[in-house]
């Protein structure tokens, strides 16, 4: 199962604090969201959180569109 189901997807909280980040002129959080997207098939223990899911509330207040 390890070869074929992803240990990182791309998460809307996770791409939401990179963006956050990102326009404060921090890219780090970019750069590692995009090493963990680049081998989502390597599991590294130093990347978790990477793998957890959104935290409670945050699919309350983000709204995202099909399509864009």
């Amino acid at each position: 199962m390890d070869a074929v189901n992803p240990a990182y997807v791309l998460r809307n909280h996770l791409v939401d604090a990179a963006l956050v980040a990102a326009e404060e002129g921090d890219l780090a959080p970019f750069e590692r969201l995009l090493a963990a997207l680049t081998d989502p098939y390597a599991d590294h223990p130093h990347r978790a959180d990477l793998a957890t899911p959104a935290p409670p509330g945050f699919t309350e207040r983000f709204v995202t569109f099909c399509g864009t």
